[in-house]
């Protein structure tokens, strides 16, 4: 779809930046504009039309001498003299050029926004201004009588509801617009088309000799629908949630950026040299990622701009990244016009905090409303989440639960007490064999439980039996260090080694180990730490293979849900020791956590409040600086690895020093004193003193006094 414009000599002459002229920038956003209606991205023609006009006008306001002046000799932006160029431009939109010339004018006005400007105010104030602004263009500016009349309808379509299929086609066009003019000023195209999806999938079936299973099957026959569906570990969710998008532009979202990785990589591996140009990573560490594991030649610069741009075919990321518009800041439409024609695989549901879940499920019914899809495709699925999605969706949306064909792999023993590290040697003592080699234990809290446990086994064990400790608080570093030791660690039959750790491992990394040592906070974690253990089914499970121990102890007792605890404790003690079966994981979650047995909970409670805070946001409320989350975090540096590797070290980079630093609760800051701060390539880092906090290779950060607040592994954050 072509249509023809003309350009005044003027507008060819006026700089739109300083290396291009306002026509130049103008026909690189028509030609985004185009590239999305020849994908398909666009089904609306009338929408595909009044985008490409929106796209036509949206920078002629920059045609006036005060901004040429400004561009040509590096000047400031003049409030007495100047008008913003998206106010000028609505005066250049010709009505016979538009099939819906309010929708045109309210993409074009509200490109820009400047936080508490009043359009209707300020064109009234400064309408004189206005026109002295444009009289060297030639305008013929309608009367301020019927301009105001305009603008007004642009507040109207502004506290339109969602619903409305004129406020969509306004939301369309005016992030459709900010899609092509992000896309044109970074000079790269704002989508690379999926054509390689379907036929990859199809070589891994061929060559890997693969028949798709029934999760696979009942994705391929509904890849047009949206879908909910609980899947085992071991059914390949990956491959089905591939199989569902087909050749479509999707978002892989999962909660962990271990988790993310790792997915990443898989898909990555599917998508063979080409990579670069099929799949990308969109967290906050994505770049030192990138830098990392870097396998070309070409520009990582480019490679990272793509991504951030959301341009290639398939994203990887967690939800802050791209569900962030619930939140209808100004210039939201821009990520939810990419997400009308987007599909969406959502795993792993039940592991966000209540403010965070319930953001997740507004973002959703915003995405169902603009035309994208959703498949909920996780190993548990929390009723309560089934029946809002239902409410979104219409009772009429394809449901599975596959339990049945998972495979059964856990042998579980409930103790009804506290964890201590006596419990683990005397389990260690017990079953240790040359078939059971590498233990897990997973705490519900950082420093009073894990670590504590750690330092007692090693001071137990000495040099008799590897122990080791992951959690959160580790610098980025060591970290990795620690996550590929992990990995490995099923691999080696002959030591044994005992692993502790946080909810971190529950989704996040792909482990086998042979026994679990577990405290209970909920089913959901539970069950999700179990899958760390005989993994695929193969390994003897005639003896216990699972320990649980049901009792809070230390911090934990802060935060965990009293009301779905105490369900999950009743559901455990319901059956006792015995060998449980992905089925009977399914059922005890349906009775003892429905929807109704956890209405006055807490969580429950948190949940609904915030999402009525979300639905409720006017337009333009909130601003992109207030945060997805009500977490706060920051990359800081401990002061024990500032003095050791970076006070002296005047080489260091801005790569390097990320390495360094460790994901915190802003509070951490604050906590004792003012922070001070390391600044390298204008990137502030805070140091964490040491009067508050110790750290060292083997135990991570860790506060010197107790913080009041809880423990961060047990948030889903940013990291």
């Amino acid at each position: 779809m072509v249509m023809d414009f003309e350009y005044s000599d003027l507008l060819k002459m006026s700089k739109a930046k300083d290396n291009e002229t306002i026509v130049e920038h103008t026909e690189n956003l028509i030609k985004q504009a185009e590239l999305l209606k020849n994908f398909g991205y666009i089904k609306d023609d009338d929408v595909a039309k009044d985008l490409i006009t929106a796209c036509y006008y949206h920078d002629f306001g920059k045609v006036n001498e005060q901004f040429q002046y400004r561009i040509n000799n590096k000047t400031k932006f003049n409030e007495a003299e100047e008008v913003p160029h998206n106010i000028l431009s609505v005066f250049f939109i010709d009505k016979n050029n538009c099939i819906n010339y309010e929708n045109v004018f309210f993409a074009v006005l509200y490109h820009h926004y400047k936080e508490g400007l009043e359009y209707k105010n300020y064109i009234k104030e400064r309408f004189d201004l206005i026109k002295n602004n444009l009289s060297a263009a030639g305008i013929v500016i309608p009367s301020e009588f019927q301009t105001l009349k305009t603008v007004n309808k642009m507040r109207k379509i502004k506290e339109l509801k969602l619903e409305d299929k004129e406020k969509q086609k306004a939301v369309l066009i005016k992030g459709l617009l900010h899609r092509c003019d992000y896309s044109a000023s970074a000079n790269i195209q704002c989508e690379i088309k999926n054509d390689f999806l379907n036929n990859v999938l199809y070589n891994w079936k061929i060559n890997g000799n693969k028949i798709y299973n029934e999760l696979q099957n009942f994705c391929i026959q509904n890849t047009d629908k949206n879908i909910i569906v609980t899947a085992p570990t071991g059914m390949g969710k990956t491959e089905a949630g591939l199989l569902w998008c087909g050749d479509n532009k999707c978002f892989f979202v999962l909660p962990l950026e271990s988790a993310i990785n790792a997915m990443y990589e898989r898909i990555k591996k599917l998508s063979g040299d080409s990579y670069t140009e099929r799949v990308a990573l969109l967290h906050s560490d994505m770049m030192t990622y990138y830098y990392e594991h870097r396998d070309y030649d070409s520009d990582i610069n480019e490679y990272y701009n793509d991504s951030k741009q959301m341009s290639l075919p398939i994203t990887v990321c967690t939800p802050d990244q791209i569900f962030d518009f619930v939140l209808k800041y100004p210039g939201y439409e821009y990520k939810l016009a990419i997400s009308s024609y987007s599909k969406f695989i959502i795993d792993e549901i039940q592991m966000y905090s209540p403010d965070l879940l319930a953001s997740i499920l507004y973002a959703i019914k915003m995405i169902h409303t603009m035309g994208g899809k959703i498949a909920v495709l996780t190993a548990t699925l929390p009723p309560f989440v089934r029946d809002k999605l239902k409410e979104i969706f219409g009772e009429d949306i394809p449901q599975a639960d596959f339990s049945k064909y998972g495979v059964t792999r856990h042998n579980i023993k409930v103790h009804n007490k506290t964890l201590c590290s006596e419990d683990i040697c005397n389990i260690v003592e017990k079953t240790n064999s040359d078939n059971i080699k590498k233990y897990l234990v997973i705490c519900n809290s950082v420093d009073d439980t894990t670590i504590k446990l750690y330092n007692e086994l090693k001071n137990e064990y000495k040099d008799e039996i590897k122990v080791n400790l992951l959690h959160s608080k580790f610098i980025k570093r060591d970290r990795a260090e620690k996550e590929t030791e992990i990995l490995k660690a099923p691999d080696d039959r002959t030591t044994t080694e005992i692993w502790i750790s946080t909810s971190l491992v529950e989704a996040s990394l792909d482990i086998d180990f042979d026994i679990l040592v577990t405290e209970l906070s909920d089913l959901f974690s539970l069950f999700q730490r179990m899958g760390r253990v005989n993994r695929k089914g193969e390994k003897d499970f005639s003896d216990t293979n699972v320990y649980i121990f049901t009792e809070k102890q230390g911090e934990a007792s802060k935060y965990i849900d009293d009301t779905i605890y105490e369900q999950s404790k009743k559901a455990i003690n319901s059956i006792g020791d015995i060998i449980i079966d992905e089925q009977k994981k399914v059922e005890l979650i349906e009775e003892y956590l429905s929807t109704e047995k956890i209405m006055n909970s807490q969580y429950r409670k948190e949940f609904d409040s915030c999402y009525k805070y979300i639905s409720d946001l006017f337009e333009y409320e909130k601003s992109k600086k207030d945060k997805f989350r009500n977490i706060d975090t920051v990359d800081a540096i401990p002061e024990d690895i500032y003095k050791n590797e970076i006070e002296n070290n005047d080489d260091i980079s801005n790569k390097d020093i990320r390495k360094l630093t460790v994901s915190v609760p802003h509070y951490y800051l604050y906590y004792h004193q003012k922070p001070s701060y390391y600044t390298v390539d204008k990137v502030k880092f805070p140091v964490l003193y040491r009067s508050a906090f110790n750290y060292d290779k083997d135990t991570g950060l860790t506060s010197k006094k107790n913080i009041n607040n809880k423990d961060f592994d047990n948030i889903i954050s940013d990291s």
